[in-house]
């Protein structure tokens, strides 16, 4: 199946199903919140961070989202182990139909992509340690871990995991040059010692 990926934002927000419009539980509304306090949100949220989901469509169809942004957006994060505050954080996921997991996947990859090019180094993201449980505001621990998520610390249930984006960072020249002398010698056979 061919789906495309697009920035949650203003422009995309009417994609979204009911469900994700009304609730604002990681936002600390409980019993969720009116269409108008979740547009007043997402503009401060688009101010701050230029988009705070990713969204998969095909042929204007919701197929999934996962909502992300600098963790101090999210007070709920607070309660729920306290996200590290430099963080961005995977905030909820909610992914329909059977390429559930393909779909998933492909919004962290690239999301995770966009992050690290956009220069942010910690990415985090709660999970419930049931994997049996299906609640779109924590993501399944397995599917964190196989999108490179490490677990920080776990309470009540709920766990905490971590990705830094620092990864491989390219070497200074000198290192480099002394790097590929070391390689050419290698490769290239020594030679025969000298018969008596």
């Amino acid at each position: 199946m061919h789906f495309q990926l697009q920035n949650l934002t203003q422009a995309t927000f009417p994609l979204l199903p009911d469900r994700c419009i009304h609730c604002g539980w990681w936002q600390g509304h409980d019993q969720g919140w009116s269409k108008k306090e979740a547009q007043e949100w997402a503009r401060t949220a688009e101010a701050r961070f230029g988009r705070w989901g990713k969204l998969a469509v095909v042929d204007e169809k919701f197929l999934g989202m996962i909502q992300f942004g600098p963790a101090p957006l999210f007070s709920r994060s607070i309660a729920c182990g306290q996200a590290d505050k430099n963080s961005v954080l995977l905030s909820c996921g909610l992914l329909s139909g059977d390429t559930r997991d393909s779909v998933g996947k492909s919004l962290v990859l690239t999301l995770l992509a966009e992050l690290r090019n956009d220069d942010f180094e910690l990415v985090e993201a709660f999970c419930r340690l049931d994997e049996h449980g299906d609640d779109c505001r924590f993501f399944q621990q397995g599917f964190l871990r196989d999108c490179g998520f490490l677990p920080v610390r776990s309470l009540r249930g709920i766990g905490l995991t971590r990705l830094e984006l620092g990864g491989l960072t390219p070497a200074k020249k000198s290192v480099r040059v002394r790097g590929q002398r070391i390689l050419r010698r290698i490769k290239r056979p020594s030679p025969a010692p000298a018969a008596f």
